[in-house]
């Protein structure tokens, strides 16, 4: 390939990648609303399509699975907020007991450290007052992005029931936009909807089952807020890797807190420890299963970008949205080893593979044919009789 062809080609990929972030960017509400709605609307479709097997209208099929979604959404709602009064006016108490054991803390660390207690509350107030400074603004855009988010919650599910009642229109556009005249897009989006369904389905199933052993584990330690811990845990987990963490932090604190001994929070972080192993190799193995095969690397890769756009939320649909782009790269010819690299796999399918170009300078010297084997000549005499 010409350097100039080559030049060219690089510069607009990197246009075409900067215009990407852009519009994902400047265009995150609408992205986000039409993302979530769609994964929610793909999870609502087989049971759509029961009804209207059943002789319903469709409108009605839509409007029953949409109310239906809203129910189950409510009642996970209603049940942390039956949970959070509990914490609220408890909260005093806690308030006593943290300083009860950071005096314990500061009287620790003037015996083993010899720093004043005066010292050391300088130095905390000094920190906290960074911390302060930096994080206001943090904390002020998680509250306008949280605010933002539940105005788009709202419309959700009209974004849903549209998407259900407008199913057949939106394939047989998928049908008539295809420039192949193979279905090769609808195939694909019937992949992408089945991903997203499996996706969906499996994590609901992962966060209730994680919330109960969790909660289990808490119960057994005698934890306060036990069933709260537990299910918030497990919400957390949503957000893969970051979620886990602050998941298992909280239980921690509240049981360094709440009780006298150091055991308690060891135990409450073996039974995240134990919760942790279970979920990553039976329990998510076992319900989702490999719906979203994208490799650790991407998924990082994924988290980070799509936090850094998108915010919390991002990093939620981060994974399903990676999964679904390695769908169209393993469909387009030219993308294929982008869905590669993407991909678990680590052998390339070798009717995929692709061949590197030998160099002029690594071209092996042709090899000259060998002759064909000849017969030897016939003696002077010639034949016998």
């Amino acid at each position: 390939m010409h350097p100039t062809a080559t030049l060219q080609r690089y510069v607009l990929s990197l246009l075409a990648v900067i215009l990407s972030v852009v519009v994902l960017y400047f265009a995150r509400d609408l992205l986000i609303l039409t993302v979530v709605s769609a994964l929610f609307a793909f999870l609502l479709l087989p049971m759509a399509r029961g009804l209207e097997a059943r002789r319903f209208p469709r409108w009605l099929a839509a409007l029953l699975v949409t109310l239906l979604l809203l129910v189950c959404v409510l009642g996970a709602f209603f049940f942390m907020g039956w949970q959070l009064p509990r914490f609220g006016s408890d909260l005093p108490a806690l308030q006593a007991a943290i300083t009860e054991k950071s005096n314990v803390l500061l009287g620790w660390i003037e015996q083993h450290s010899h720093i004043d207690r005066r010292e050391q509350v300088q130095w905390f107030n000094k920190q906290l007052t960074n911390v302060a400074e930096h994080g206001g603004q943090m904390v002020l855009s998680v509250f306008s992005s949280t605010g933002a988010l539940l105005a788009t919650a709202v419309v959700v599910p009209i974004f849903v029931f549209l998407l259900l009642l407008l199913k057949d229109k939106f394939r047989t556009f998928f049908i008539e936009v295809d420039s192949t005249g193979k279905g090769m897009l609808l195939k694909v989006m019937e992949r992408i909807s089945m991903l997203s369904r499996k996706y969906v389905r499996g994590v609901v199933i992962v966060l209730v089952i994680l919330g109960v052993l969790n909660s289990i584990g808490f119960l057994l330690l005698g934890l306060k807020y036990a069933i709260l811990l537990g299910f918030m845990a497990g919400l957390l987990n949503v957000v893969p890797y970051i979620g886990v963490m602050i998941g298992s932090i909280l239980p921690i604190i509240i049981a360094l807190v709440t009780k006298d001994s150091i055991g308690y929070a060891l135990g409450a972080l073996g039974v995240c420890v134990v919760t942790q192993f279970l979920e990553n190799n039976f329990i998510t193995p076992k319900v989702v299963g490999s719906s979203v095969s994208i490799n650790p690397l991407a998924s990082i890769v994924a988290l980070l970008a799509f936090g850094a756009l998108w915010g919390v939320i991002g990093m939620v649909v981060a994974i399903p949205i990676t999964g679904m782009l390695k769908i169209v790269c393993d469909a387009v010819p030219g993308l294929k080893p982008y869905g590669y690299l993407l991909g678990e796999d680590i052998e390339y399918p070798e009717e995929q593979r692709f061949h590197m170009p030998r160099m002029p300078w690594a071209a092996k010297a042709p090899v000259p044919p060998v002759p064909p084997p000849t017969a030897p000549p016939a003696p002077p005499g010639g034949p016998e009789a």
